[in-house]
């Protein structure tokens, strides 16, 4: 059976160069199954350091742009209409892929007829000095059912690590734009459709973790998201009114507390819970 993919990867002018080159590189070369296609997809102006970068991909890759900045969503739903396989996978622009990621989450999500397939991934963290060094595993669990009971409160896929069927995004209405929250949205209105979905256990992806990270995720534009999000799971079903207020509650302090605080709070809440999860089965 063919084993065509294409890669989608955003980009906008926040991103650095050399993490843009080590995180093209990981998806590409250094894969033992490498993608078909790599699709990278511009979020309006690049610095000129990025432009270079992208100038010496660009030959390999297609690259669609956006004039103007216009956020996640758009970009990656301009990306994935210029995907030409059915199988997609979703790549960042700082992250790193393990060598073996799409060699074992390719067949598998072929073999099982997924719709939706992620995977565990491990923090880099930037310390003091700008330098990167392995930090928490971040996992989530691992079946179909005690996936959609974890996605009533907590996100059921780390969006780097994710392949899937376009189809099937499609199917759902696609990438819809919600500060932060796009790619929790869509796994809700995949779930809500009957997309068959998993995760593997295994770490098959390097995320960075920079200093300014928990601050970017704090602020009233953030809690007005969670706010939308909230009242969505409520329309379409998928939480009761009781459930979207511990939601809300809980996502109201995380918003307003300070970034260090925000750090400890979602390693001991969120990865907690997701680990848990995968031990009690």
């Amino acid at each position: 059976m063919s084993e065509l993919f294409s890669v989608l990867l955003p980009l906008w002018r926040g991103d650095d160069p050399a993490h843009f080159r080590a995180a093209y590189h990981s998806a590409t070369s250094a894969q033992e199954l490498k993608p078909a296609q790599v699709v990278i997809s511009v979020d309006g102006e690049l610095t000129p350091a990025l432009e270079q970068a992208l100038a010496e991909v660009a030959g390999d890759a297609v690259v669609v742009r956006g004039d103007t900045h216009g956020g996640l969503a758009k970009t990656l739903a301009r990306g994935l209409a210029a995907c030409e396989h059915e199988i997609v996978a979703r790549c960042d622009a700082d992250d790193l892929c393990h060598p073996q990621r799409f060699a074992k989450q390719i067949p598998y999500l072929r073999e099982n007829s997924l719709d939706l397939l992620g995977c565990a991934m491990r923090e880099l963290r930037e310390n003091a000095a700008g330098e990167y060094a392995p930090g928490s595993l971040r996992t989530r669990p691992s079946e179909a059912g005690e996936i959609a009971r974890y996605a009533r409160s907590h996100n059921p896929f780390q969006h780097p690590t994710v392949v899937f069927r376009r189809s099937a995004v499609e199917a759902a209405g696609g990438y819809l734009d919600l500060p932060l929250l796009e790619d929790y949205w869509l796994w809700v209105r995949m779930l809500n459709s009957g997309a068959k979905v998993a995760n593997l256990p295994d770490a098959l992806v390097d995320y960075r973790v920079s200093r300014a990270l928990y601050r970017r995720r704090g602020g009233l534009k953030l809690l007005r998201s969670d706010i939308a999000f909230q009242r969505r799971l409520i329309a379409c079903g998928f939480v009761g009114p009781l459930t979207a207020a511990r939601n809300l509650a809980l996502r109201t302090t995380y918003r307003l507390v300070p970034a260090r605080v925000r750090d400890v709070a979602y390693h001991a809440l969120v990865e907690r819970s997701g680990r848990t999860k995968n031990k009690s089965k």
